[in-house]
C-alpha cells in the first residue's frame, strides 16, 4: 500500500509541490526502492510526441528561417535587376529621344543654292538650313539607283552650339567616280539621280541627261582637283 502511496506523490514530489512531511516519506521510500527510483527519473525524459512535437517547431523554425534568407536574397536580386532595367530602359529612352537621328528635316526649311556642275562632272550645291537646330546626314542608294541625301535629327532637337556644321554646307557628289568605282570594285547600282530629302517632297538635284549650270571660276577654284576625282578613276582604266 505504502508503494501505491509513494507512486500517487511522485508526481508532486518531482514537481516540488508536495508538503515537507510528504517530501520525507517519499525520499525514505527512494532509499530503498529501486522501482520508485526509476519512475522519478522517468519523469525528467520527454514524452515520444514531445519530441516530436519539439523536432517539428525546430524544423517548422528552420525551414522559416531558410525561406527568409532566399527572399531576402530575392529580393536584393530583384531590386539589382530591376535597378539595371531601370538604367537601360532611361539609357535607350536617352539615345532614342537625344542620339537616334530619325526625323527627317522638312525641305520647307532647307534651301539649296550654287548646284552646279564642274569642268570634271562633279555635282556641287550650298545647303542651309534655316532654323536654329543642328542636324546629322544620311545618304541612301536604292536598288534602282537613286540616291538620297536626307538630313536628319533626333525627336529632340538640339540647338546649333556651333557657327556652323552641316546644316551650312557645301557638298560634293562625284557620280561619274561612285559609276566608275562601282563597275571595277562594287555590286551596286550606279547613281542615276540625286534627291535632298526622301519622299514626296524630296528635291531633285541632278539625274542623267540633266544640264546644271557650270560651276563658277571661284566653285572650280574652292573645289580643285581631287585624286579620288572622276579624272583619277578615268587614268586607272
Amino acid at each position: 500500500m505504502e508503494h501505491e502511496i509513494i507512486l500517487d506523490l511522485l508526481p508532486l514530489y518531482h514537481d516540488g509541490v508536495c508538503s515537507a512531511a510528504s517530501r520525507a516519506v517519499v525520499e525514505a521510500h527512494l532509499k530503498d526502492c529501486e522501482a520508485c527510483r526509476k519512475t522519478l527519473a522517468d519523469m525528467d525524459t520527454p514524452l515520444p510526441e514531445a519530441e516530436r512535437k519539439a523536432a517539428d517547431d525546430a524544423a517548422a523554425v528552420k525551414k522559416i528561417s531558410q525561406e527568409w534568407k532566399k527572399g531576402k536574397w530575392r529580393a536584393r536580386l530583384r531590386g539589382v535587376l530591376i535597378g539595371v532595367l531601370a538604367c537601360v530602359v532611361l539609357a535607350g529612352g536617352y539615345w532614342a529621344l537625344f542620339q537616334w537621328y530619325s526625323c527627317q528635316v522638312p525641305t520647307d526649311v532647307m534651301e539649296v543654292s550654287e548646284l552646279s556642275q564642274l569642268s570634271d562632272g562633279r555635282v556641287v550645291f550650298h545647303l542651309f538650313v534655316n532654323d536654329q537646330y543642328d542636324l546629322n546626314r544620311v545618304d541612301e542608294l536604292d536598288e534602282d539607283g537613286v540616291r538620297y541625301i536626307v538630313p536628319l535629327r533626333p525627336l529632340i532637337c538640339r540647338e546649333r552650339s556651333t557657327d556652323g556644321g552641316l546644316w551650312d554646307w557645301d557638298y560634293c557628289i562625284d557620280v561619274a567616280e561612285h559609276n566608275e568605282w562601282n563597275a571595277k570594285y562594287g555590286d551596286g547600282a550606279d547613281i542615276t539621280a540625286v534627291y535632298l530629302g526622301k519622299g514626296e517632297d524630296a528635291v531633285l538635284l541632278w539625274a542623267e541627261g540633266m544640264d546644271l549650270p557650270a560651276a563658277s571660276a571661284e566653285q572650280e577654284t574652292r573645289w580643285g582637283y581631287e585624286p579620288g576625282s572622276a579624272a583619277y578613276w578615268a587614268e586607272r582604266k
